[in-house]
């Protein structure tokens, strides 16, 4: 009796599954599991459309930043935008900020919602 030789079988596309499979476990690993840091940062607050002569108080507000631990490690006070518009209010109104996070971080909370518009003091000659 002769024995019949089966036709051996190339394990190339397994190896290609396990090279594939490692290197996206190595990016979960590397990029994903990274647990969230949180920062408070004290950030300038930036006035637009404003009248002449018109600023805000307070001019700087403390915002809670959320994002990947070395993220928010690098981050620095300047990187998170500030915005108050002033378009159409003057002296005294209260003005809604906006605030704008760098890619990949997230608000969690201001120190203060809103300012108030206020005069620049004019120093007398």
């Amino acid at each position: 009796m002769s024995q019949q030789q089966q036709p051996q079988q190339s394990n190339w596309p397994f190896l290609v599954i396990a090279v594939l499979m490692s290197v996206v476990l190595w990016l979960f690993v590397r990029t994903g599991a990274q647990p969230p840091g949180q920062r408070v940062v004290l950030s300038a607050i930036a006035v637009t459309n404003g009248a002449p002569g018109l600023t805000v108080s307070p001019t700087r507000v403390e915002v809670r930043i959320e994002g990947t631990s070395t993220l928010v490690e690098r981050l620095t006070p300047d990187e998170v935008a500030v915005i108050a518009d002033l378009a159409g209010h003057r002296d005294g109104d209260l003005v809604p900020l906006t605030v704008v996070p760098p890619q990949g971080l997230k608000v969690l909370g201001t120190s203060v919602n809103q300012v108030r518009v206020v005069k620049l003091a004019t120093s007398a000659p």
